[in-house]
């Protein structure tokens, strides 16, 4: 199989410093705290080891190679609107993963080349193809159709995932004491065939379970590895950005993955979550609640309980989380996936029922690697909406919408849809 020269990567794509595309120290990534909103951990909670100092509030990574991301997604948003998400049209859009995909340069209707067909991929659905800390990207080869998703490094990421070790010690005494080169795996997952992320409804449930399977594979082996190379402490963010106002690039559906390698702490809201969790002990909120006396659940599957949060960050805000006390997404099975995937294009379809924006974010909360923390996974769905100072004043949302009433909005919508066999 066909390697790039590595003389011809420019720098930071997948992740790659080397002393020939090394340039300039203020192009490297940073990442920084903000020193009026972070605080030192002291204590050894959570199994944290004490070689390192650790911090949790707000931190921003500065990556200038992210503005070199190809954007052609709002062209073809906007093709997909006009033909409303049809089926037997969706077939001609042409994105940048199809020259991955296809194993050949697909040129776009201008003809101009969509991509130069060199890649990272760390694994075809769940079988793991290239080492998370490769330094040679391949050209691709077609993926074979029995193939539901495949997770690639990604091109242009925010974190530095390989670089040379006299370099990264020359690039640390240069760097000012607040300042630290962002360290990590950045990752997505992406569907073998193209599937709109803004039309559910056409997004099989087998693939949609693919893409989490692969995810889950690939995040047990970057961890792996990078434990091997003596990382620990590795807070791990598995999400989707679905269009563009909730910062998706690409219009295939696509999940990423943010590994975290700089073992310098977590976020404020993530501290949250863990001291939360903390203090509830043996009697997790989630294993125990009824959620507003079950007024404000939305469906309850085999292995999934869909609900309304009733401190929502935005309109018709959802939280979900599987009803087995696991802390991590990487812990769940394919039943739990399958089930997963099921709900969540029931609970999309039945938001594009209601007109919600079709610009939706859904994370998936953990527990980092390395804490021993008591954790119970969840996730979030939450739809794009324009938000005021006073909630970027603090960490909090004046909402119109009241939970219970949005939770039987949403319930009378998905027993509409099942009357007229709209959720397949």
């Amino acid at each position: 199989m066909e390697r790039l020269d590595p003389k011809k990567i420019k720098f930071m794509e997948w992740g790659i410093i080397k002393k020939y595309n090394f340039k300039d120290i203020y192009d490297i990534p940073i990442k920084r705290w903000d020193p009026l909103s972070t605080v030192t951990i002291h204590s050894k909670e959570f199994g944290l080891r004490k070689e390192k100092k650790r911090f949790y509030g707000h931190y921003a990574y500065l990556s200038p190679v992210r503005a070199k991301r190809p954007k052609n997604i709002e062209n073809i948003e906007k093709k997909i609107e006009k033909i409303r998400c049809s089926e037997d049209t969706i077939i001609s859009i042409k994105d940048i993963f199809m020259t991955i995909t296809e194993g050949k340069i697909i040129k776009d209707e201008r003809g101009n080349p969509l991509g130069d067909g060199y890649t990272v991929v760390i694994a075809e659905d769940e079988k793991i193809i290239d080492n998370a800390f490769t330094a040679m990207p391949r050209k691709a080869v077609r993926i074979d159709e029995s193939v539901k998703a495949l997770t690639l490094i990604n091109r242009y990421p925010a974190m530095c995932r390989i670089i040379d070790e006299d370099l990264e010690i020359r690039i640390k005494k240069q760097l000012p004491p607040h300042l630290k080169l962002a360290r990590g795996i950045n990752l997505l997952t992406i569907s073998r065939h193209f599937y709109p992320s803004r039309c559910f409804h056409l997004i099989p449930v087998d693939v949609l379970t693919g893409i989490f399977l692969s995810m889950k594979a690939t995040i047990l082996h970057c961890v792996q590895e990078a434990i091997e190379r003596d990382f620990y402490d590795i807070p791990v963010s598995p999400f989707f950005n679905i269009g563009t106002k909730a910062g998706g690039s690409q219009p295939r559906i696509h999940g990423q993955i943010y590994i975290d390698l700089n073992m310098d702490g977590h976020g404020s809201r993530l501290e949250g979550y863990l001291e939360a969790f903390k203090e509830m002990g043996d009697h997790c909120q989630l294993c125990t609640t009824t959620h507003g006396n079950s007024d404000r659940i939305i469906m309850k599957t085999p292995y999934w309980i869909w609900y309304t949060t009733g401190s929502p960050v935005r309109n018709y805000h959802i939280r979900f989380h599987p009803k087995e006390h696991v802390r991590r997404f990487s812990q769940l099975n394919i039943n739990q996936f399958k089930d997963l995937a099921e709900g969540l294009k029931k609970i999309s379809i039945a938001l594009d029922s209601l007109n919600i924006d079709p610009n939706r974010n859904i994370l998936f909360n953990n527990c980092p690697f390395g804490y021993d923390a008591n954790f119970h996974l969840f996730g979030d769905l939450i739809p794009h909406e324009i938000i005021g100072g006073a909630e970027l004043a603090d960490d909090m949302r004046v909402a119109r919408m009241l939970p219970h009433q949005t939770a039987r909005k949403i319930r009378e919508t998905l027993k509409d849809l099942e009357k007229k066999h709209a959720l397949s």
